[in-house]
């Protein structure tokens, strides 16, 4: 099984900045019962979520579609540097396992005066189009993670 193709698309890069503390905008990413409440966009759910963060660890994501579909994407932590830094890949199930396809995802959380700049980098896309899919949902899951991080802040 051949799962390394030729990136055809440009990487998408995200910047966002929170007034929540570093630790707090790390500690949503890595956690299952924070992640799955900002990783859906819209109607799409987070039913399920499982972690292993640490380097070699794996994490696999059930997103619920609006129609009931069920997606699943998976990966392997390849570096985490705590509160700093996440890179991991990214894989989609898929219907046919030849059709699935590693890209690799890096999120950074950067000290900001009293904030913490998120820089959220997706690479390795196989096609434009699937880069553009994904950017519109990573838009979405990082305007949606604005709320919970300040929402977080105001139970802690």
């Amino acid at each position: 099984m051949n799962n390394t193709r030729t990136p055809v698309a440009p990487a998408l890069v995200l910047r966002r900045t929170y007034a929540a503390p570093r630790q707090r905008v790390f500690d949503a990413w890595t956690k299952p019962e924070l992640a799955m409440k900002f990783l859906g966009t819209g109607d799409v759910t987070v039913p399920e979520v499982r972690m292993d963060v640490r380097t070699g660890g794996s994490y696999n994501i059930v997103m619920r579609m609006p129609d009931g579909e069920l997606w699943n994407v998976r990966g392997t932590y390849r570096e985490v540097r705590a509160p700093e830094r996440l890179v991991m890949t990214w894989r989609w199930e898929e219907g046919r396992p030849e059709d699935e396809h590693d890209t690799l995802l890096t999120v950074e959380f950067n000290d900001l005066d009293g904030g913490t700049e998120l820089v959220l980098t997706h690479e390795q896309f196989a096609s434009e189009d699937s880069r553009d899919r994904h950017q519109e949902g990573w838009a979405k899951i990082v305007e949606r993670f604005a709320a919970l991080v300040s929402l977080e802040g105001r139970e802690k």
